[in-house]
């Protein structure tokens, strides 16, 4: 029975190459459970730390004290460890008075301090005078066993959310550079790498100062292809897709983790706030259905792996006939795979005093069609169409208010898998500019 993610796919002598689907769902899996983990737990800690309930009231008591004015009546150094290791502890015998009742304690601080030799510990004891008032802190919920003459920082807290940001920024710049290159080939991924050392800025953005009407095929010319002459780049990723999905996850499990940590305090405190509970309920389910939304797009994704297209020639012309080659990773079973030439106007108006934009598909031709084929890991879906622009079409356009945009569209309906659409753009020009060069 094959397996559903082969863990190595080439071995050349003792070498193996590790499967790219098996490399990307786990890195996908580990960066994005290392951010939930870091965004979640920071919300549950930032929350817990601003209602002061629990875990971080139990962790770090002092963040719910509160200061008050106490009453010096002694000091003394309480002898503690053994006869042949003897420590001196200091303590102060304070009282703080409230308007109900009034607490006596021997104290210093939460985490008792001790020294070798007793003239240390008298020493340290030095600027507390019996009979003077001086600054206190106090649990308010129980002021009895937490009275203190000083409060010690939490350090403890601070280094927790420096490590829970650290997660969020590791897992966050791991999982968006995972998306980005997800559905991208490696010849793709090497023709970024190279453009990026050259890049100029704003040049391929800018129409033909010729054409300067019709849309700049520059970055659609600036990846050679394996068979044909060009290989298209792929208009949306389906990384910013996930992109999307993981932000809303994140955003809303962060919500969800403040009210489950807030309601889980009032009923540990023994004051159950119902009303808080109940409306946590729901926004948990919705996070736990968010983040398995995620999961299950990271998934499909990975399984159907990317889409190339080819072709053999670019701009392209009314009439004319061209070549395309088209390659489908991942490991699925194909029940269609079509490949559409789209046509599409777009304008955007003024309707009273609102902008509105609308866009409809003037020409959807089919360019081809592939049925009932297995796609197995290391072995893509290969094929070569020919494709013709429809005579008398009208070219690429684009004004500040109008447009004609062409693409190519690659249909995939898999079984077990919701029908995937990658898009293609391209540049047609006018017949008549041909004829002219």
């Amino acid at each position: 029975m094959p397996r559903w993610f082969r863990i190595w796919e080439k071995k050349r002598g003792s070498r193996r190459t590790v499967s790219r689907v098996v490399a990307t769902v786990g890195e996908t899996f580990f960066f994005s459970a290392l951010f939930f983990f870091g965004v979640i737990f920071t919300a549950m800690t930032v929350a817990s730390t601003v209602l002061q309930t629990w875990p971080i009231r139990s962790m770090f008591p002092e963040v719910a004290y509160v200061e008050g004015e106490c009453t010096i009546l002694e000091t003394r150094v309480v002898v503690t460890g053994t006869d042949e290791y003897p420590h001196y502890e200091p303590e102060a015998l304070v009282q703080l008075e409230l308007p109900d009742r009034q607490f006596r304690a021997w104290t210093l601080r939460r985490s008792p301090i001790s020294y070798t030799t007793q003239q240390a510990g008298w020493d340290r004891l030095n600027g507390y005078e019996p009979g003077w008032i001086y600054p206190c802190w106090y649990d308010p919920d129980s002021p009895g066993q937490s009275l203190v003459l000083e409060r010690t920082p939490a350090y403890g807290l601070w280094v927790i959310f420096l490590v829970l940001n650290s997660f969020i920024v590791i897992g966050g710049i791991g999982l968006i550079y995972t998306l980005l290159l997800m559905g991208t080939s490696v010849e793709r991924r090497s023709a970024i790498a190279n453009k990026a050392k050259t890049i100029e800025l704003l040049k391929d953005s800018m129409p033909s100062a010729n054409f300067p009407s019709i849309p700049n095929d520059a970055n659609l010319t600036n990846s050679p292809g394996v068979r044909l002459a060009f290989r298209l780049p792929i208009e949306v990723s389906p990384g910013w897709w996930l992109l999307a999905t993981l932000i809303f996850s994140l955003l809303w499990s962060g919500m969800a983790g403040v009210f489950f940590i807030a309601a889980l305090g009032k009923h540990l405190s023994g004051k159950p706030d119902w009303l808080l509970t109940i409306i946590s309920l729901p926004t948990i389910g919705i996070a736990l259905a968010a983040i398995y939304q995620f999961l299950h797009e990271v998934t499909a994704h990975t399984r159907v792996g990317p889409t190339g297209l080819e072709i053999s020639s670019h701009p392209l012309y009314p009439g004319k006939e061209y070549r395309v080659f088209v390659t489908q990773a991942g490991k699925m079973k194909v029940k269609r795979l079509r490949i559409m030439l789209i046509c599409e106007e777009a304008a955007t108006f003024l309707q009273g005093t609102d902008v509105r934009s609308e866009s409809r598909r003037v020409i959807d031709q089919m360019v081809a069609t592939a049925r009932g084929f297995e796609i197995k890991p290391g072995m893509p879906f290969e094929a070569d169409y020919q494709l013709k622009v429809p005579e008398g079409s009208m070219h690429s356009f684009k004004s500040d208010h109008n447009a004609i945009h062409w693409k190519l569209l690659v249909q995939i309906d898999a079984e077990q898998m919701p029908q995937l659409t990658r898009s293609f753009p391209i540049v047609v020009y006018p017949a008549e500019l041909e004829l002219a060069r």
